[in-house]
């Protein structure tokens, strides 16, 4: 949705809520894609939400809406709710989708919910792994054949399955065990000949996961072998779900989401601007606390070098520029590297010293340049040869350091098993000022005494 059509949907539901003019409101959202609707709902305060909710006409553009809505929305929306009714809306929902709602239930509704529910024994089973493994994202609905069927029967097999399936991508091959012992697409099934048997024309070389196998590596295999599906087993290989690309994709955006916030500082989950000043306020503040200590440590090593201050105020004018340039190029390594590891293009577990070479070679390359112009600049404003050089050589070091440390910090978190996108941000930033700082006045000081400038 364009954002000029995103502002107006916004304002034009604000209106109307404020007004109190359901008849107009009411025509509003039957025009509107539920998709829209909730990028629009996620600007709003929680009782805007809900009565807009409320105002939706059928069981599944509420379905539909709670699904494209953020936690905790379904929990805010079906908690009150009678519980038949709100199994009334569940029931539009794919089990996937169902479980994950039913977990953020409080336990005596979810009960009352899933007493109602015809599906329970599939969703209970769902619900019985971690939101963030394969098993927690799969659909345990699928299209499973016999390696001695034809291709005829097969697709006989995949008619009757009707609406049961909500995505047919692939035909997956079971023994009479329910072991996966094959797979073939939806259109090499099509076009495979009536006669020919499944065994003939299927895929014996099967990449599958885990019921256990974390989101972030199944949404890494997905879109590395370019596979619309992927099949998910259990300890014994027997199938229990699928985990399609539309699952893929959101565990994308919502992990790409998390590494943002976390190396933004604010947490890991987005909260609302319409949140309250102290919820804010609690989330962020912990994240500070490396940055308040690396700023006492880098005022405590700006004490070590009052001498140097006092005879040459004018170096002190550019310190925050040498600070500013280190901490962006730190920054800038860092995110790069995280997002290597996120992404499998760096193992975790491992230190690349490729990766530190390549980053430290690039902040060498910036650094002369940008030191340059910069020593250049300095030298000519205060006359005086040794300032230029301090400067230069300064940022040029500067840049250097913070390239290297941005690289070397989170390899080394993730070596030691702690999420380098937590706290990457903060030791960057401490380490990039404290060395900055320690950098900058150490070559001053070398360069005053050589040029004998007292």
């Amino acid at each position: 949705m364009q954002p000029t059509k995103s502002r107006l949907l916004h304002d034009t539901l604000r209106r109307y809520l404020r007004r109190q003019a359901w008849g107009h409101l009411d025509k509003v959202l039957t025009k509107t894609r539920v998709e829209d609707l909730a990028a629009v709902l996620t600007g709003m305060g929680e009782r805007e939400q809900i009565t807009i909710f409320e105002r939706l006409k059928s069981s599944e553009d509420k379905a539909n809406l709670i699904v494209s809505m953020q936690p905790p929305f379904g929990k805010h929306v079906l908690d009150p709710m009678p519980a038949p009714d709100a199994a009334e809306i569940l029931r539009e929902m794919a089990q996937d989708d169902m479980a994950d709602i039913l977990g953020d239930l409080e336990p005596e509704q979810a009960a009352k919910v899933l007493e109602i529910l015809d599906e329970s024994d599939g969703v209970e089973n769902l619900m019985r792994f971690a939101e963030d493994t394969a098993g927690g994202i799969m659909l345990p609905e699928f299209v499973a054949v016999s390696a001695d069927m034809t291709a005829e029967e097969a697709l006989i097999a995949l008619r009757d399955s009707g609406d049961d399936i909500e995505m047919v991508y692939y035909i997956y091959v079971v023994n009479e065990h329910g072991h996966l012992v094959g797979v073939l697409s939806l259109r090499k099934l099509v076009v495979a000949p009536a006669h020919k048997r499944i065994r003939e024309i299927m895929e014996t070389e099967i990449l599958s996961v885990t019921t256990d196998t974390d989101q972030e590596e199944v949404a890494r295999l997905v879109s590395e072998y370019d596979i619309l599906a992927i099949p998910v087993v259990d300890d014994a290989n027997r199938l229990v779900g699928i985990v399609t690309v539309d699952d893929v994709i959101d565990v994308l955006k919502e992990e790409a989401e998390e590494d943002m916030l976390r190396m933004a500082g604010v947490g890991s989950t987005y909260m609302s601007p319409d949140a309250g000043i102290l919820s804010h306020v609690k989330m962020r503040m912990p994240w500070l606390i490396a940055s308040a200590c690396g700023g006492l440590l880098a005022a405590a090593a700006m004490g070590s070098f009052d001498e140097i201050l006092e005879a040459h105020h004018y170096l002190a004018l550019f310190l925050p520029i040498i600070l500013g340039m280190a901490g962006n190029v730190g920054s800038q390594a860092a995110t790069v590297t995280v997002r290597g590891l996120a992404m499998g293009h760096i193992r975790s577990g491992e230190f690349s010293f490729k990766a530190v070479r390549k980053e430290a070679a690039i902040g060498l390359a910036m650094g002369t340049v940008y030191g340059s112009v910069v020593g250049l600049i300095g030298g000519f404003a205060s006359d005086t040869l040794a300032y230029g050089m301090s400067i230069g050589l300064a940022l040029m070091c500067g840049m250097i350091l913070s390239s290297t440390m941005g690289t070397v910090m989170p390899l080394t978190l993730a070596r030691l098993h702690i999420d380098p996108a937590v706290a990457t941000g903060p030791l960057v930033s401490t380490s990039t000022d404290v060395l900055g700082v320690i950098t900058y006045f150490t070559i001053a000081t070398q360069l005053m005494n050589l040029f004998g400038i007292a």
